[in-house]
C-alpha cells in the first residue's frame, strides 16, 4: 500500500501575525516600565524637594516661641518665603524648579506626642496653647492641578498616551515639628558634639530671673537701688529658710556677722547683645537690649560647687576639658562617663570648686552665642563631693565675664535666649511652655 504525504501547512503568516501582537504587548510594558519608573522618579524627587522645604523653612519657628518671640504672622511669613525657596532648589519630572504656592502648600500648627495612641496630635492652624507661635510646620507639594503653567501641573507621561493615558497626577507631604529637649545623645564613635556648658545655677533662681524679666518688660525697672528692692517678689521661697517669706523680685538680701544686711542685686540690663545667623559675629556692647542679665557666678550656694562648675563626663576634668566644652561642646567621650552614654535629665552630676582663670578667654570666645545651661533643684555635699541633681535645660548667652581679681568683683553674666540643641533628646510628650528655652533641631515626623 502506498502511503502518500501528507501536504505541509505553511504558517508562516501566522507566526508573524503573533510575534507582532507579542512585540506591541511587549513594547507596551516596556513602555509602560519606563513611565512607571519616570513617576517614581518624580516623585521620590518631590520628596526631596518637599523635606528641604519643610525643614529650611521651619527653622524660622524657633522665633515666635520663647522669651520676646517674634509675632506669629511675620514668623510664617519668613518661613513660607523660604520653604518656596528651597522648593526652587529641586528639580521634579520635567520641572526644573519644584513650586510651591505659598497661600495653598505651607501650613502651620502646633503638636505633641501621644504615648496613649502612639500618634502625634496634630493641629493644624492654632498657636500653641498658652504660649502663642507653631511648633508644627507642614508642606504638600502638587504635581495634580489641571491647566496650570506654575510648575504644579500633571506630569507628562512619555510612552503611555500610546495606550491613552497622557499625564500621571502626585501629591507629595511633609510634616516636622520643634520640642523641648531633656537631655543629650550622641551615637558611638561620631565627632559631633553638644553645645551644653559646664555650669549650673538653682531652677528656683532661673524661675525667679524669669518673673523678672516679665516684670522687666512691663514696667522697667527703677534705676535707684532703694527703690529697686522695694519690688517684692512674693513666689520666691527662702532658700536657706523652710518657709516661703519672699524677697526682692530683683536681688537678695546677703547677712553677714555684726554688719545690717546687704542688699545684693541679681538681675540687671547692663550688656546688649548683636546677634546674627552667624554665631560667630555675635558680640555684646555696654548698654541695655531690653534683656535681663543674671549673674551665674559667685552665687552662694544657688551654682556649683563653690561657685564653681560641673562635671560632664569624668570627675577629674581638667581646665583644658572644661575650656573644650565651653567652646566646642560636649563629646561622646564626655558622655561615656554617664548612665547609658548620655545626659538624659534628671541627672546627678558632680561639681567642682572655683572657676579657672584658665576658662575666661574660652568664654569670652562664645560671646552673644546661645548655649544651654543645666538647672538644678537640689544641692548635698560641699566643695568638690558637691551633688546636683540636675533636672532642666535653660538657654543662655554669655555676655560678660571677669575671672580675675578679689572674688567680689569677679561675675559670669548671662542672658536668655532661645537655644536649638543639637543631638538634643526630645522631650516628646512634653507641651512647648513658658519656660521651654532649649529645643531640638526640626525633626520630621512624616
Amino acid at each position: 500500500m502506498i502511503q502518500i504525504p501528507k501536504r505541509r501547512q505553511n504558517r508562516s503568516g501566522a507566526v508573524a501575525v503573533v510575534a507582532a501582537v507579542l512585540l506591541v504587548m511587549l513594547l507596551g510594558m516596556v513602555a509602560l516600565a519606563i513611565d512607571l519608573g519616570y513617576i517614581v522618579l518624580t516623585r521620590t524627587s518631590m520628596q526631596a524637594a518637599t523635606d528641604a522645604a519643610c525643614l529650611s523653612g521651619g527653622t524660622e519657628l524657633i522665633e515666635g516661641l520663647g522669651i520676646m518671640p517674634a509675632p506669629p504672622a511675620s514668623v510664617t511669613a519668613s518661613a513660607v518665603s523660604i520653604a518656596c525657596e528651597y522648593a526652587a532648589f529641586h528639580p521634579n519630572g520635567d520641572v526644573q524648579q519644584s513650586f510651591l504656592d505659598a497661600e495653598r502648600d505651607v501650613q502651620f500648627g502646633w503638636a505633641v506626642f501621644d504615648d496613649e495612641s502612639n500618634e502625634w496630635q496634630k493641629h493644624w492652624g492654632e498657636e500653641i496653647p498658652g504660649v502663642g507661635g507653631y511648633n508644627l510646620i507642614g508642606v504638600t507639594m502638587h504635581r495634580d492641578v489641571l491647566n496650570s503653567g506654575n510648575g504644579d501641573g500633571p506630569l507628562p507621561l512619555i510612552f503611555a498616551p500610546v495606550l491613552g493615558r497622557t499625564y500621571s497626577t502626585l501629591q507629595t507631604e511633609a510634616a516636622a515639628v520643634i520640642m523641648p529637649a531633656k537631655g543629650v545623645r550622641i551615637g558611638n564613635g561620631e565627632n559631633a558634639t553638644a553645645d551644653v556648658l559646664p555650669f549650673v545655677i538653682r531652677k528656683t533662681l532661673w524661675e525667679k530671673y524669669r518673673r523678672a524679666q516679665a516684670y522687666y518688660e512691663t514696667h522697667g525697672i527703677p534705676s535707684d537701688p532703694l527703690e529697686l528692692r522695694e519690688i517684692m517678689d512674693n513666689e520666691t521661697n527662702n532658700y536657706r529658710g523652710t518657709e516661703p517669706t519672699g524677697e526682692p523680685l530683683f536681688g537678695h538680701w546677703v547677712l553677714s556677722n555684726n554688719k545690717p544686711p546687704e542688699f545684693k542685686q541679681d538681675f540687671a540690663d547692663i550688656w546688649s547683645c548683636e546677634c546674627s545667623f552667624d554665631a560667630h559675629n555675635s558680640v555684646t556692647f555696654f548698654g541695655s537690649d531690653g534683656v535681663l542679665e543674671v549673674d551665674i557666678f559667685p552665687r552662694d550656694n544657688y551654682t556649683a560647687g563653690n561657685f564653681g562648675t560641673v562635671d560632664i563626663g569624668s570627675s577629674s576634668n581638667s581646665t583644658s576639658d572644661l575650656a573644650r566644652q565651653i567652646t566646642n561642646g560636649v563629646s561622646t567621650e564626655d558622655l561615656s562617663y554617664l548612665p547609658g552614654g548620655q545626659l538624659s535629665l534628671p541627672v546627678i552630676l558632680q561639681g567642682d570648686t572655683g572657676v579657672s582663670a584658665g576658662i575666661k578667654d574660652e568664654l569670652e570666645s562664645i560671646y552673644g552665642q546661645c548655649r544651654s545651661m543645666l538647672l538644678f533643684s537640689t544641692l548635698t555635699f560641699p566643695g568638690n563631693n558637691a551633688q546636683f541633681e540636675v533636672i532642666d535645660l535653660a538657654g543662655i548667652r554669655i555676655m560678660q565675664v571677669e575671672m580675675t581679681g578679689a572674688l567680689e568683683y569677679k561675675h559670669l553674666s548671662v542672658q536668655i535666649c532661645q537655644s536649638t540643641l543639637s543631638n538634643a533628646i526630645p522631650d516628646v510628650g512634653k507641651p512647648i511652655g513658658n519656660d521651654t528655652t532649649v529645643f531640638t533641631p526640626l525633626v520630621l515626623i512624616e
